[in-house]
Parts: structure tokens; C-alpha cells; sequence
């Protein structure tokens, strides 16, 4: 399947990821960089995420999530490593008409990170079809290069 390329103004939205492991950190991160607010749900989080609290980069909620979590959000990543909690968090979204990264089974999510490289205001992007970490690197050094020669412009 292909997925439409869209571009969205995350700066000063509330975003929330749902999941505290080191693959939250990814989005979390990816998410920043586009000057987003984020909010991390999950009873425990990773070292990584917690650094990233205490120095006031994302807002760390330490509970489980409870229906009703999403109605605030401009988009939502479910990475729970639960596939039917993360699932319950794609319904949610969905009924409030909120855009869902599900990390798996990512069949339910409406959109996909994906690999970006942004430099001088220009952003270059690439969906993966695939969850290879090698691959997706690839894609991002393709991107890189192709970022150098347009600055070089």
C-alpha cells in the first residue's frame, strides 16, 4: 500500500505518546524537532524519557491509559507494547477524529513517521514500508545527501 505524503504545522500542538520504552523516545524526539508539545503516558518510562522530563523537554504522566486521554490531542502515537491496549488507543483517536501512529499492529494507525531531514526550512521525508532499522538509515542518508545538494542550490 502507499501512504499519501502530508506536511502538518505540529508547532505548539499537544501531542501524546502512549508507551514508555526506547522507541518512544524516537518519536518523541522526532516530534520536538517539529516544536511540538509532548505528553508521555505510561506507568514506567525508559531512562532516556526520564532525562527528558527532568529537563522539561516532554510532560511525563505516570499512570495507564484511561478512555477519554485523547480528546486534547493534536495526534497520537499508541506504542504501549500492548497490541490491544494500542489498539483501544487507535479506536479512541479515531472517534475523535485524531491522526494515530500505532507502533503494532501499525495496520491501525492513520499515519507513519516518517524518515525526516530537515535543514535551513527545507524538509525532506520518506515513509518506510518497512521496520528495518538498516533500511530506514539508508533512507535518511538518501535524504541527507539529496538535503546537501539542495542547499548547494
Amino acid at each position: 500500500m502507499s501512504w499519501f505524503p502530508t506536511y502538518i504545522d505540529l508547532n505548539g500542538n499537544n501531542c501524546t505518546i502512549f508507551g514508555g520504552g526506547l522507541s518512544v523516545v524516537h518519536y518523541a524526539e522526532l516530534l520536538l524537532r517539529f516544536g511540538a508539545k509532548v505528553t508521555v503516558v505510561s506507568a514506567e518510562i525508559c531512562g532516556e524519557l526520564a532525562a527528558m522530563d527532568r529537563a522539561g523537554h516532554i510532560r511525563y504522566i505516570p499512570r495507564r491509559y484511561f478512555r477519554g486521554d485523547c480528546s486534547s490531542c493534536y495526534i497520537c502515537v499508541a506504542a504501549t507494547g500492548d497490541e490491544v491496549l494500542n489498539i483501544a488507543i487507535s479506536d479512541e483517536c479515531k472517534a475523535r477524529a485524531v491522526s494515530v501512529c500505532v507502533e503494532s499492529p501499525a495496520a491501525y494507525g492513520t499515519f507513519k513517521f516518517p524518515v525526516a531531514v530537515t535543514d535551513g526550512g527545507v524538509t525532506v521525508s520518506a515513509t518506510c514500508n518497512s521496520d528495518n532499522e538498516q533500511h530506514r538509515e539508508k533512507v535518511a542518508e538518501i535524504l541527507r545527501r539529496a538535503m546537501d545538494e539542495i542547499q548547494a542550490m
